[in-house]
Formats: structure tokens, sequence, C-alpha cells
């Protein structure tokens, strides 16, 4: 069970296919991860039909904290049958990749050196404005101290790391918002690899955000 899971209301945004494409992956991400997570959504999924029959016209919509916390008490009425497990080919160096990954990985990716200090590599999502990334942190190093003007969405896929806010490991979830500005360092052992998904460009905190931010706000890094 993860120590870090992702909010129950992002949980229901995904059952709803609410969510766009780059949240909505790093969200299958973590469900793929996190048993108990992946149990909440399956008995969203099969709440969901009924409760949208059983809720009066308009109720969702004035009242959608009071209709998610009558869902949430009744999950555990719900009875899950367990899914076939689903196994996909992983391109070597990607074994650690979890299967909803799998089909945006192409033959040939490889990494990049951003900065000296970490690498990445960039995912295509069509039709999503997020910037989605896979970045890796060898054990002790630090991406640079930063902050958001928009969300942030993390998902650790292996290794694990440390900030500000906490110690995160595999299939743990951050959900960051702008104001809080950190520095994510990866913790011993091996590489640290998670999936970011940000709304806006970073804004780096640290001496040198002055000079590379603009380059940062471009994507030219």
């Amino acid at each position: 069970m993860s120590s870090h899971p992702a909010p129950e209301e992002l949980l229901l945004d995904y059952v709803a296919g609410a969510l766009p494409a780059g949240p909505e992956l790093a969200v299958a991400l973590h469900v793929a991860l996190d048993p108990a997570s992946r149990e909440t959504v399956d008995r969203l999924t099969a709440l969901g039909g009924a409760l949208l029959e059983r809720e009066p016209a308009g109720a969702v919509d004035a009242g959608l904290g009071t209709v998610l916390e009558r869902t949430l008490a009744r999950l555990d009425d719900v009875p899950v049958e367990p899914k076939p497990s689903s196994r996909r080919h992983r391109h070597p160096g990607f074994e650690w990749a979890p299967a909803p990954l799998v089909p945006h990985l192409r033959p040939g990716m490889d990494w990049r050196r951003v900065m000296g200090k970490f690498d990445e590599i960039r995912l295509d999502l069509p039709g999503d404005f997020h910037r989605v990334s896979l970045l890796r942190l060898e054990s002790g190093r630090g991406l640079p101290e930063h902050k958001h003007p928009g969300y942030e969405y993390t998902v650790v896929l292996q290794g694990g790391y440390t900030d500000e806010t906490g110690s995160y490991g595999v299939g743990d979830f951050a959900v960051g918002p702008g104001s809080v500005r950190h520095e994510p360092i990866a913790d011993p052992g091996e590489p640290c690899i998670a999936m970011i998904v940000v709304e806006k460009p970073i804004v780096l905190t640290g001496p040198w955000g002055r000079w590379l931010n603009p380059l940062v706000s471009r994507g030219l890094i």
C-alpha cells in the first residue's frame, strides 16, 4: 500500500474519464503500482453507473463533495473481481516500466542528460498541453530547487526520492501546488525513476534561475 496515495477526488476524475492525457497516465501508473488505489478505482467503476442513475437531476453539480463522500462510504460493499494479468513486451532498459507506460515507449528511445544533473525522456501525448517526462536521478543527485506556477503530478516508478514534503517510494503519488518550492533528491540505492507531469513550465529558484528560466519556459531544458 502506498504511503502517498493519489487524492480520492483525482481517482474519481480518472474513473469518470475527466482527466487530460498526462495526468490520466500518471494516475494509471499509480493505480498499476498501488493495490489499494487499484481496488478503489475498481469499486468506483462498479458504482459509477448505479450512482448516476440514482442521483436526482442536478444533484451531482449541486453537491459533488457530498456525492463523493457517499460513494466512497459505499465502496466496501462492492465486490472486486480479480483481473487477469496483462503482460506486455518491454524494450531493453525499460524492464521497470509498468504496463500502462509500455505503449508510450518507442524502440530506440533513450535518455538525454539535462543540465548535467538528471536524465529525461519526454513523452508526446497528442491533444494534451502538459509536459510529460520520465526523469532519472542517480543516488544522491537532485533536481534543481524550483516551484510550479501550475500543478505537478509525480509518480515514482523505481527507487525513491526525498524532498521538503517527505520521502516517496515506488507507486507513491505527489500532487504539487505551485506555491511549494522543493528540491527532490534521489534516495540511496538504485536510480530513482519517476514520471512527472507539469501543467506549466517550472520556475527555477536557485542562483542560476534568472539565466535558465527563459530556456525552461521555451521548453529547451
